[in-house]
């Protein structure tokens, strides 16, 4: 019969027996992790000096590490290798020549602040992409001002015209849909049987606008569009045509229209004043009308657009390329301009095509 003493001696014995095995256990365990670790450790430190060292090898071929003595170290991917089982499966030989820096403190330091920050002192892009407070030093890019001489095919300004013979008209202003009006100031879209529209009077207002800055300008009310509206073009371009033969000094020829389109999609507001949106047209031509100016027109019609744009910006709606002609091969510098829409007032098409005209004036004052 056993004791309550023998009792209390045994279940001693056996805490203590579990207690030497746990502990025991565990630190046999925390040897080998610790050695797992300090294997780790040494082959990457042993990798990256070794690599920072190297002279410029191919991949498959053997590498000497300096001197007879380091050449029979083991490699710090050989390490590496050793110490995690299956990672010599993930090695295989390369074609490629690999090229590595000599050890030196720039080349560490460079390397050592790219692994901390990804920085490349290389790159300057690299900097700005970390948003780091001291590039704020480095002065932002500036879009380059638009001008004639920065786009190509821009036809160049007849300089004795535009200099020597200023008194003489440089623009030239037509309209081919002279029956275009506006809903708000006329009460419908077009004026009936020939009569002359609203558009008129904006044509009108680009005249005197030039006129003003010291432009001449000359502009035709002839009636293009009765009794066809659909064959306009017919009888609009004989006006271009003598518009021109008459005054050769002209530079620049524009066709003034007004667009069809809703009123939200064609106004611009501007401290509480309303502009009517300008859209430019430019014709390319078709296989039976050619159209041989359509580069030099676009050209011209990029730089209206630009500076129309950093005035007001969203004022001009963009360029329209179009295939027909719409008389712009008489003229190197021939355009279509719609101004607002039917449903803009004549005001709002007045206030616009005053901001256009002032733009005009300055491409010919750079061009002078």
């Amino acid at each position: 019969m056993v004791t309550r003493k023998e009792r209390k001696q045994s279940t001693k014995r056996r805490l203590w027996y579990h207690f030497i095995h746990v502990y025991s256990t565990s630190k046999i365990f925390n040897i080998v992790l610790t050695g797992f670790l300090l294997i780790v450790a040494c082959g990457l430190f042993l990798g990256v000096y070794f690599n920072l060292t190297t002279s410029a090898v191919p991949v498959s071929s053997p590498a000497f590490y300096g001197s007879p003595l380091t050449s029979f170290w083991p490699k710090g991917k050989d390490v590496l290798i050793w110490g995690i089982p299956g990672l010599a499966r993930t090695t295989q030989p390369q074609s490629p020549i690999v090229i590595t820096p000599e050890l030196d403190a720039e080349s560490l330091g460079q390397k050592l602040v790219g692994f901390f920050s990804g920085v490349d002192f290389k790159d300057v892009k690299s900097l700005l992409s970390q948003e780091m407070p001291y590039m704020q030093v480095f002065p932002k890019p500036v879009t380059p001002t638009v001008s004639a001489a920065t786009l190509p095919n821009f036809p160049k300004f007849d300089a004795k015209d535009v200099v020597v013979n200023a008194d003489k008209p440089l623009v030239g202003i037509y309209h081919t849909h002279t029956a275009e009006a506006f809903i708000p100031n006329s009460g419908v879209a077009h004026r009936p049987g020939g009569q002359r529209g609203d558009i008129v009077d904006v044509g009108i207002a680009l005249a005197k606008r030039l006129e003003k800055a010291g432009v001449p300008a000359v502009h035709s009310a002839a009636i293009h569009d009765y009794p066809s509206f659909m064959k306009a073009y017919g009888p609009s371009e004989v006006t271009a045509q003598k518009m021109l033969a008459d005054n050769p000094s002209i530079q620049m020829i524009f066709d003034i229209h007004r667009d069809a389109d809703k009123r939200q999609n064609v106004t611009a507001d501007y401290n509480g004043v309303q502009l009517a949106k300008i859209t430019i047209v430019v014709a390319t031509g078709q296989q039976d009308l050619p159209q041989p100016h359509w580069q030099q027109n676009h050209a011209f019609a990029k730089l209206i657009d630009a500076k129309l744009n950093a005035k007001y910006p969203g004022l001009c709606r963009g360029i329209q390329l179009v295939e027909w002609r719409y008389n712009q091969h008489l003229h190197p510098r021939a355009l279509l301009i719609e101004v607002g829409s039917q449903e803009s007032s004549k005001e709002e098409a007045v206030r616009s095509i005053e901001v256009f005209g002032d733009v005009l004036a300055e491409i010919l004052a750079e061009n002078r």
